[in-house]
C-alpha cells in the first residue's frame, strides 16, 4: 500500500477513508519492522550462540531481546492509540454539521485529530530511530564477535604450527633412537662370543 500524499478535506476535518488507510499503512509498516527485527534478532542469536565465548554473547543477545521487547511494547501502545483515534474519527464523523453551516477554522475534534497524527508521526520516527540503533548495536556485536573469532583462529593456527613442529622433532628423535638401538644391537652382535 502506498503512502497517501495528502488527506482530502471533508466536513470539519479529513476524509475518513484517507485517515483509515493511513493508519492501516502505519500499522502494517510497524508490524513489518518488528517482524524484520525479530527475524534479524533470531538470526543474530543463533550466530552468537555458535561462537566460542557464548556466555557474554548470550548476555548481549538478552539485552538486544529486551530492547526488541521494549520496541514491541511501544508499537502496541501506538496501535492502541491508533485504535482510539479511529474511534474518535468515527465519533467526529457521526457528529458532522450540516453542509449549510459555515465550518469553524478548526473544531476541537479536528484539532485533536491533527495532534494525534503528529503524535503518531513522532512515535513512528522514534521507533525508526530505535530500530536503527538496535541494528547498529547488533552490527557492532557481530563485528566484535568476528574479530574475536579471527583472533582465536590465528591462535589456533599458531598452536597447530607449534604442535606440527614438535611432532616433527618427536619423529626425528624416535627415528634417531631407533637407529641408535639398531647400532647397539649390531655392536652387541659383533662382540658376542662364539659358542
Amino acid at each position: 500500500m502506498s503512502t497517501p500524499q495528502s488527506f482530502r478535506s471533508a466536513f470539519n476535518g479529513f476524509n475518513r477513508e484517507d485517515v483509515v488507510h493511513y493508519l492501516e499503512y502505519l500499522n502494517t509498516k510497524h508490524n513489518n519492522q518488528i517482524n524484520q527485527l525479530t527475524a534479524e534478532n533470531e538470526s543474530l542469536r543463533q550466530q552468537v550462540d555458535a561462537l566460542p565465548d557464548a556466555e557474554s554473547q548470550r548476555l548481549l543477545v538478552a539485552s538486544l531481546e529486551e530492547k526488541c521487547a521494549e520496541l514491541t511494547r511501544q508499537l502496541d501502545t501506538a496501535q492502541t492509540r491508533c485504535a482510539e483515534l479511529e474511534q474518535q474519527l468515527e465519533q467526529a464523523t457521526a457528529k458532522e454539521q450540516p453542509a449549510e453551516a459555515p465550518a469553524p477554522a478548526l473544531s476541537p475534534s479536528a484539532s485533536d485529530e491533527l495532534e494525534a497524527y503528529r503524535r503518531a508521526e513522532r512515535i513512528e520516527r522514534e521507533a525508526k530511530e530505535r530500530a536503527e540503533l538496535v541494528y547498529f548495536q547488533a552490527t557492532n556485536v557481530l563485528t566484535e564477535a568476528s574479530a574475536k573469532v579471527d583472533g582465536i583462529s590465528s591462535d589456533i593456527t599458531e598452536m597447530a604450527d607449534k604442535v606440527m613442529t614438535q611432532l616433527t622433532q618427536l619423529q626425528v628423535a624416535v627415528s634417531s633412537s631407533k637407529q641408535a638401538l639398531q647400532d647397539a644391537s649390531s655392536i652387541m652382535g659383533a662382540i658376542r662370543p662364539n659358542q
